[in-house]
């Protein structure tokens, strides 16, 4: 399997004139999406930890030039990914722009996991999958079908949910304040296997050293 470094997926983003707000989110959509694939892998999901790390910071690799054309920039983005060299990379690209009911009967793949990733960040700030719908829907439905579309994606999103979280320690509301405490995209990517294991280990107790203790149905949701 072909995956690009770190410093590969870096320069790969100044290369396509990646703005530096659309940098810094697609490194709090990676470092999600490591967290989590650390979480879940000891469950036994044996999720490429490198393959997760390279598809948050590629994901919205042709934004800007799909904001000129009004192209999907997943698909654009797949496509240049693909051409590069990095397939498997290019599908987690093409996938974080949809979503169907079949990928939930499936266990969960490095593409669900950075779709989720990639849906709790809006900008840069990390919020909860309401909020980062109700943005979408503010900014990009400018027709029924549209909103229709994205209130759709938002209630699979919510299932996606479930899933990632129904065996882990930690809820939703917790990514907020575990993205903050973690290095930047090249200190967890780059690390020793060994290394990475134990930042997540002590990231994964100092969550829940914050986490008060409410049952597994207390989620994160907006109210009103």
């Amino acid at each position: 399997m072909n995956i690009p470094s770190s410093q590969q997926c870096l320069s790969l983003m100044v290369n396509h004139e990646m703005p530096a707000h659309i940098q810094e989110h697609s490194h709090q959509v990676a470092r999600i999406a490591l967290g989590l694939g650390r979480c879940l892998n000891r469950q036994g999901a044996g999720l490429n930890m490198e393959l997760l790390g390279a598809g948050g910071l590629l994901h919205d690799i042709a934004k800007v030039h799909c904001l000129r054309t009004g192209e999907n920039h997943g698909l654009v983005g797949g496509r240049m990914v693909r051409q590069i060299g990095y397939p498997q990379v290019a599908h987690i690209v093409e996938d974080h722009v949809r979503i169907a009911v079949s990928d939930l009967q499936h266990p969960v793949t490095e593409s669900l996991v950075v779709n989720y990733a990639d849906k709790r960040v809006k900008h840069t700030e990390v919020v909860c999958l309401e909020a980062r719908f109700g943005d979408l829907v503010e900014r990009y439905a400018v027709t029924i079908e549209r909103r229709d579309f994205l209130n759709q994606f938002l209630s699979l999103m919510l299932r996606v949910e479930d899933m990632i979280f129904a065996d882990l320690e930690i809820q939703p509301v917790d990514i907020a304040g575990w993205a903050r405490a973690m290095p930047s995209h090249g200190g967890i990517l780059n690390a020793p296997g060994s290394e990475r294991q134990a930042y997540c280990r002590q990231t994964d107790s100092s969550v829940m050293n914050r986490v008060s203790a409410a049952s597994h149905d207390n989620r994160w949701r907006l109210h009103g």
